[in-house]
């Protein structure tokens, strides 16, 4: 895998374009509202926002996906944007067709309005074949609050502190399997303290409030076991400088999952903790 890391936001690099407004966002009382636009084709991708992981698309060779709200993974400084290209796994496009990506981030939003661009990167893919993956990345300086995650202490990877972070999961699986959306809402706390304010949604609690109900309502969808997928091995990642973890099984999924016999698993919960200095606290 190649890695390219661009911090001059000018120019033309390995194929590359990437370019940033001259007018920086300064900081606001009120929040500055960020989104997202990224078009790809013939490549499968995987976005990274200050090297957490955001979304990925595996199945479709052509993709597109505008005005992504990005605030919650955004920090006060250089931020940086990696787009992971990988092979189509799944696709009807003919995989001789050029192979290439765009990503634009736009912002800040005010108001329900589209905001301006302030950075742009695209580029055309070389053959994945002789180089399986390929990573591209750019980063931006962007005046943000700070997010507490952030400013947390490092997470230890030792078999004690990585038990304690297991028992979190395994207390949010506990309240998924008893269909405790009180508990549900008072575990998340925290995370969505921090979503309302950073995208500017006073009814984001609702909303994930009625989306674990429609969970719970649709009967054919059961949990997977932690215990089942512990026996394979679990993966603790970390991430931003160790700041935050998140558990994965040894197929590279979250370990909280529903599925069904028809469509296989159905939701993924991608948990991610950072430490308060007392506790493991799910934020993202």
């Amino acid at each position: 895998m190649r890695a390219l890391r661009i911090t001059v936001f000018l120019g033309f690099l390995m194929g590359t374009v990437i370019t940033q407004s001259a007018d920086q966002p300064k900081m606001k009382e009120l929040q500055s509202f960020y989104t997202l636009r990224i078009e790809t084709h013939n490549v499968a991708y995987e976005l990274l926002i200050n090297d957490i992981p955001v979304f990925s698309q595996t199945e479709e060779a052509s993709f597109s996906l505008s005005n992504y709200p990005i605030n919650p993974w955004l920090i006060n400084g250089r931020n940086t944007f990696r787009v992971h290209i990988l092979p189509v796994e799944t696709s009807n496009t003919d995989p001789n067709d050029t192979k290439s990506y765009e990503v634009v981030i736009s912002g800040p939003l005010d108001e329900g309005m589209t905001g301006n661009p302030i950075a742009h990167a695209e580029g055309i893919v070389p053959d994945l074949q002789s180089h399986p993956s390929e990573e591209r990345a750019f980063t931006i300086a962007l005046a943000y609050p700070q997010p507490p995650w952030a400013e947390s202490e490092s997470i230890g990877k030792d078999a004690g502190t990585q038990k304690k972070i297991l028992d979190k999961y395994r207390e949010f699986y506990r309240l998924l399997e008893t269909r405790d959306l009180d508990g549900i809402m008072k575990f998340s706390e925290a995370k969505i303290k921090e979503y309302s304010k950073s995208m500017d949604s006073p009814d984001f609690a609702s909303a994930m409030r009625d989306s674990f109900q429609m969970e719970f309502d649709t009967p054919s969808n059961s949990l997977i076991g932690i215990d089942v997928q512990e026996v394979n091995g679990l993966r603790y990642e970390y991430y931003y400088g160790d700041r935050l973890v998140s558990i994965k099984n040894d197929e590279g999924r979250s370990i909280i999952m529903y599925y069904n016999e028809e469509d296989g698993v159905t939701t993924s919960y991608n948990l991610f903790f950072y430490f308060d200095g007392e506790d493991f606290v799910l934020i993202l």
